[in-house]
């Protein structure tokens, strides 16, 4: 038994029996950085930090002094969900490491050549999703509630080097490590039978053939390499261009499965690879020194590249990629002011990340209407304490809506991150 599972929408296993399908290492950027995240993530072509190894690794060529990095990052999605009308609310809040790392210039005679390592979350998992109510369908009342908790993580070490006065090059080598913590559970009655909460108590039978009960739980750990490439251009008038490559990366998938149907349990481990594909990002900024700077940037990644080399699941083929997925082209917006009498800088900024799934999940279903895509206003600010020490806190605030079939669903979420750069 194969599976590939997603939360975010489940409507073929709480409408129907159909599995449904969703690759959920598509996609799923949540940022990271807090001055970056700050500035809406417009920090391709800025890229001043230990982070700049994910935004533009040819960024370090910037970087001087040798400077530790670390941080925190809460995320929480507030779930509501609409089945055939009747509500479902719930919200999951995790609390993660951000970026850590260090960064080390040589000293050169001219120029600039910098390295760092370090650790970068890149992908988030966690998701929550749920329903209560009457099927039109079946005519039964149903109940249910998923959860994924987990993400994609690197392990790096990058170099830069001035090739020139204006120009600067970069490149981060990426080992891929990961896991993904399912749940999910899903019980179904007939109008007259007792409720979940009853049979919970022993007050029902859970034998009762007008009652179904569905769990599944598994843990996904992922592993891989990639590597990425970045440009930096300074032009006149303080103007940089930015420009960066991410690899292909081959993603091998090993999972551990329970399956419980009812009074029958059912499990296994099996393994497969994704192959997600080329990523381009890209980004022009302008600097007044010491008073602003402001920025633009964009990625873009065609999710109907991605492919298995063979099939997860009975059923799905590598064309699922091509018909039910679309490009994305990710937007983002930002800067950040000193104020003129306290040496404190403040932020703001906004991105919008299109939803690349459009389904249908199987052949004759509905397909995933986007209601709301998911965009995201930012806010941060940062002071540096003794010409060392950089404090930065950013907070993100952003939603979604989409509606499939029966299924109504929107989240709100945020961001919340807190770094620090010591440098010397």
């Amino acid at each position: 038994m194969r599976k590939v599972w997603f939360t975010v929408v489940l409507v073929s296993v709480w409408v129907g029996e159909a599995s449904p399908w969703e690759e959920i290492t598509v996609d799923r950027f949540s940022g990271l950085g807090a001055r970056a995240m700050g500035m809406g993530g417009a920090y391709m072509a800025v890229a001043e930090d230990f982070t700049a190894t994910y935004w533009n690794p040819a960024g370090l060529a910037q970087i001087r002094r040798f400077e530790l990095y670390g941080g925190l990052c809460q995320r929480q999605d507030a779930a509501t969900v609409s089945f055939y009308g009747s509500p479902w609310h719930d919200s999951l809040t995790r609390t993660t490491s951000d970026p850590l790392g260090m960064v080390l210039p040589v000293p050169t005679y001219r120029g600039s050549l910098v390295f760092s390592v370090g650790y970068l979350p890149v992908k988030v998992f966690d998701n929550l999703f749920g329903v209560k109510g009457v099927s039109r369908e079946s005519g039964r009342y149903k109940e249910g509630r998923a959860e994924d908790e987990g993400g994609l993580g690197v392990y790096t070490v990058a170099g830069a080097i001035d090739i020139s006065p204006s120009t600067s090059l970069g490149a981060t080598l990426e080992i891929w490590r990961g896991s993904d913590s399912f749940s999910q559970e899903l019980f179904s009655r007939s109008l007259s039978s007792a409720t979940w909460s009853e049979i919970k108590q022993g007050l029902g039978s859970p034998q009762d053939t007008s009652v179904s009960y569905y769990k599944l739980e598994f843990e996904d750990r992922y592993s891989s390499f990639g590597v990425k490439v970045g440009a930096l251009f300074r032009m006149v008038g303080g103007f940089r261009a930015g420009l960066a490559v991410s690899s292909p990366v081959h993603l091998k998938v090993e999972e551990d499965w329970e399956e419980a149907r009812d009074d029958t349990v059912d499990s296994g481990s099996f393994s497969y690879h994704v192959h997600l594909p080329w990523t381009i990002d890209g980004g022009i900024s302008w600097t007044a020194p010491g008073l602003a700077t402001v920025g633009v940037g964009i990625s873009y990644s065609d999710w109907t590249q991605t492919r298995y080399d063979e099939s997860p699941e009975e059923g799905i083929t590598n064309e699922d990629f091509r018909r039910r997925y679309r490009a994305t082209t990710r937007l983002h917006l930002g800067g950040e002011v000193l104020l003129p009498i306290i040496p404190v800088r403040v932020r703001g900024g906004y991105y919008r990340d299109p939803i690349p799934f459009l389904g249908p999940r199987e052949e004759g279903g509905p397909k995933v209407e986007v209601v709301d895509e998911r965009d995201y206003w930012t806010f941060g600010v940062g002071v540096l304490i003794d010409k060392v020490l950089s404090l930065d806190l950013a907070y993100v605030r952003g939603k979604f809506a989409q509606e499939e079939g029966s299924i109504t669903e929107e989240h709100k979420l945020t961001r919340i991150f807190l770094s620090a750069a010591y440098r010397f």
